[in-house]
Parts: C-alpha cells; sequence; structure tokens
C-alpha cells in the first residue's frame, strides 16, 4: 500500500457573505463558488488518503470542498471550533476510518512555560489549535496524524504605535517569533507523548511559517544524535526514536538537489508548508514500517509579484500543496 497524506492551507475558507476579518469583505456566492471549485479539483490533482488544512473559518465550506472534489465520498471530515466567527482553525479529511474521535488541543501540555534562569515563555495556548488525530491506516497500523499552523511572520504590533514605525515593526516580528518558537515547543511536548517508548508512527501536517532548518522547525523536529558519541548505539536509538524527519529533506536527498518551494512573498521563494514523520517511516532506519519514497509539490498557481503584473487571486491560495507517498509494502 502507498499511503499518501497531504497539507493544504486554503487561504481563509469561509463561506459567502460571511465576514472573516475586519479588514475583508466577505466572499460573494460567485467568489465562494470559485474557490471550492479550485480547492476541489486541487484535492484531486493530490489524490491523498488524508489531507490537512489551515486557514478553515467554516467547517460547512471545508464540508463542501471536500464534497466538490469527488473524491471523498463516505470520508470523515473534521475541523473543530471552525464555526464562522471564531476566527482561522485547522481542518482534516480522511477516506480512511478514525480509530478514536479527533481532538483539539488549545492549551500548551504542562512543562512548556516553565521558567529557567527566572526566564519563561510568556504564552500559554497555540493561536490556531493543533488538531490530533488517530487513523486506522490497517487493521495492525495507527498512524497519530498532527495537523498543525504555527504563528505566522506578519508582526504583532501595538494598534497605538504609529503605522510603519520602523522600531514597532522590529518587535513586532520579535513577538511574533517568540509566539511561534514557544507554540513549536508545544508542539514537540505533544509529538514526544506520541511516539517516545513506542512503534506507533506519527505524522506532522502543515504550515510552520517557517524553513526546514529554521530554529523553530527543528524544536518541533528535535536534533539527530552524533556517530560520535562515546555513551554509544543505546543512546543514539533513544534519540532516534523521538526525531521526526522532514519529507522535504529526505527528498532533497533522495534526488541530489533542492528545487521546491510552497511560498513566494517578495521573490522569496520558501518552504513554509511541511510533513514530517517519525522514524517508523524513515527509509534509513532497518526496522522502519514504511517509507517516505515521494514528496509532491503543487505550486504551479503560486504568483511572485516582483515578477510577474498577475495580482494574486483570493479564490485560489497563496501556499502549495504538498502530499507525501509512504511505501507500506516493505
Amino acid at each position: 500500500m502507498i499511503l499518501k497524506v497531504g497539507t493544504f492551507n486554503v487561504l481563509n475558507l469561509a463561506l459567502p457573505d460571511v465576514p472573516y476579518y475586519p479588514d475583508e469583505r466577505p466572499y460573494s456566492v460567485a467568489e465562494f463558488d470559485r474557490k471550492a471549485t479550485w480547492i476541489g479539483e486541487q484535492l484531486r490533482r493530490m489524490g491523498a488518503h488524508v489531507v490537512g488544512f489551515q486557514e478553515v473559518f467554516a467547517e460547512a465550506a471545508l464540508r463542501e470542498v471536500c464534497e466538490r472534489s469527488g473524491v471523498f465520498a463516505g470520508a470523515t471530515v473534521a475541523a473543530p471550533g471552525a464555526d464562522g466567527a471564531s476566527g482561522p482553525r485547522v481542518g482534516l479529511v480522511t477516506k480512511l476510518p478514525l480509530a478514536e474521535p479527533v481532538t483539539s488541543i488549545s492549551d500548551f501540555p504542562p512543562g512548556v512555560t516553565a521558567p529557567v534562569d527566572g526566564i519563561g515563555l510568556p504564552v500559554g495556548t497555540f493561536s490556531r489549535p493543533v488538531l490530533r488525530a488517530r487513523i486506522a491506516v490497517t487493521p495492525t497500523l495507527t498512524v497519530t496524524v498532527f495537523v498543525v499552523h504555527l504563528k505566522s511572520k506578519r508582526p504583532i504590533t501595538d494598534p497605538a504605535a504609529p503605522e510603519h514605525d520602523p522600531r514597532e515593526e522590529a518587535l513586532g516580528k520579535a513577538r511574533s517569533l517568540i509566539r511561534r518558537t514557544a507554540e513549536a515547543a508545544a508542539l514537540r511536548f505533544l509529538v514526544l507523548d506520541e511516539i517516545v517508548g513506542n512503534t506507533r508512527p506519527a505524522i506532522v501536517l502543515g504550515d510552520l511559517n517557517d524553513g526546514p532548518r529554521a530554529v523553530s522547525t527543528e524544536i518541533v523536529t528535535g536534533d539527530n544524535p552524533s556517530r560520535f558519541w562515546p555513551s554509544g548505539r543505546e543512546l543514539r536509538a533513544a534519540y532516534w526514536d523521538r526525531v521526526l524527519y522532514s519529507a522535504h529533506e529526505i527528498q532533497a536527498r533522495n534526488i541530489g538537489r533542492d528545487v521546491s518551494y510552497s511560498h513566494i512573498f517578495n521573490s522569496h521563494y520558501e518552504n513554509l508548508d511541511h510533513i514530517l514523520v517519525s522514524q517508523e517511516f524513515y527509509d534509513r532506519n532497518p526496522a522502519r514500517l514504511g517509507e517516505l519514497s515521494n514528496l509532491r509539490h503543487f505550486n504551479d498557481h503560486l504568483v511572485d509579484n516582483q515578477l510577474s503584473d498577475d495580482r494574486p487571486d483570493r479564490t485560489t491560495s497563496d501556499h502549495a500543496q504538498l502530499v507525501a507517498e509512504i511505501d507500506l509494502r516493505s
């Protein structure tokens, strides 16, 4: 079996004539129709068994686009808290059965905010709650999937500060970074609770709003052990049990180059969207249950506004869609 899992930032998926941000006009019926049709077509192209979504404002809208895709008949669709009025949430659609109901996690797990040397993380909740689902891939294999959307790089600024003030812009980016790294640490705690001391695979699907080698991303994945550690294989095995591996980096290593991107901003081509897998799906693990064999980027719709006169269209998305193919036949 080839298990296909994807991540899809749908860019403000809200119902028509329903406000979603104060400074954005609601979608008209015609705009929503175009957006739902486009998302449905992308879902058909992706051909995934499981897809995690970001920026879902209404679960009803997510159900509509999944239905339009024509490939998720009878599938489970969930977007906890996406009631049209509570801001953007993450969601999930799966053709495979759930082993238990999905869980929405808003609060950081215990221990994340513990101060050291008088310094603690001044954040205790996720800006967008994390969705956790345990999916029965086969009768003998259950996979834990986390759908996430960490804080963006958009500055958190003081509304009373002058607009375009460079000092406030600097502080705003610092505040966003603090929140994003705090959320990354909290997500890491949730992942560790799932993967340490067992052979149950875990997959993280989502928009981490930073690149594969960014500190916040490395907080989520954890560190690989050094082959030169004198403690030997036992300590290295303990590290391998808790590391997540980036599908992006596995793909780049396998093909010998990195030409991918999932987002363009001011001519900066970045990989903000990620699929991370535990060691059970890592090709260098001799005891693996499967291996990541391919990662696809659906990014033809992205526009470089420094090079093109085309304007971004809010009825599509400003992110690429990713699909990881995991070969379970081994």
